[in-house]
């Protein structure tokens, strides 16, 4: 476990640019926010970075939080859908990660869980959905990183973050996890925090 301390916008930077170097070395990496704000920024700068390395296709469909999801993109569904199957048994749940396939021209997306490579496994999330329960999957609360494993994972911790929601943070990776502590915010805030 690791902590670094400094203003907000230099933390910020510090876990992307951290998150960027290992998921470039192959590593399976996370950054955790506490807004969802902080998220879509962090998701955002992301999916450039992956943009740049021909990783993602530049065009997209936009999603609900104003982010972008295309070819190549990790996505999250925030909604059950049980009408919405990869398999007889395994239907569209709150926080199951995708990866894009396929872009249709009317603002659906084909898609397959980042463990399954076959073909059979795609499905296809219609437009109305991926509208309005769709987000990019870089980044993501505290709240909701709860359940995830990865390899490493960079965590923005404000004075307000709940000892709670830090341990959530500061366990979810197998070889190390790091905080980025932001000393120069104050609890009066006017951003929401927490949101789950």
């Amino acid at each position: 476990e690791r902590v670094r301390g400094g203003a907000a916008a230099d933390m910020m930077s510090a876990a992307f640019t951290a998150w960027a170097a290992d998921e470039h070395a192959g590593l399976r990496s996370l950054l955790i926010a506490d807004t969802n704000a902080a998220v879509a920024e962090l998701s955002t700068r992301a999916r450039a970075d992956r943009v740049a390395w021909g990783m993602v296709e530049a065009a997209g469909h936009r999603l609900h939080d104003g982010t972008t999801a295309g070819v190549g993109d990790r996505i999250v569904s925030r909604q059950i859908d049980r009408t919405l199957r990869a398999s007889a048994h395994s239907w569209v749940k709150n926080g199951d990660h995708w990866i894009v396939v396929r872009r249709f021209d009317d603002g659906s997306l084909a898609v397959r869980r980042p463990t399954d490579t076959s073909a059979g496994k795609v499905l296809t999330l219609p437009a109305a959905y991926v509208v309005a329960h769709v987000e990019l999957g870089y980044a993501t609360t505290a709240h909701r990183a709860q359940g995830d494993t990865v390899d490493t994972a960079h965590t923005l911790v404000r004075p307000e973050t709940s000892r709670e929601l830090l341990y959530v943070g500061m366990t979810r990776a197998r070889q190390w996890n790091t905080a980025y502590v932001c000393t120069d915010t104050t609890t009066d805030d006017d951003e929401e925090h927490g949101v789950v």
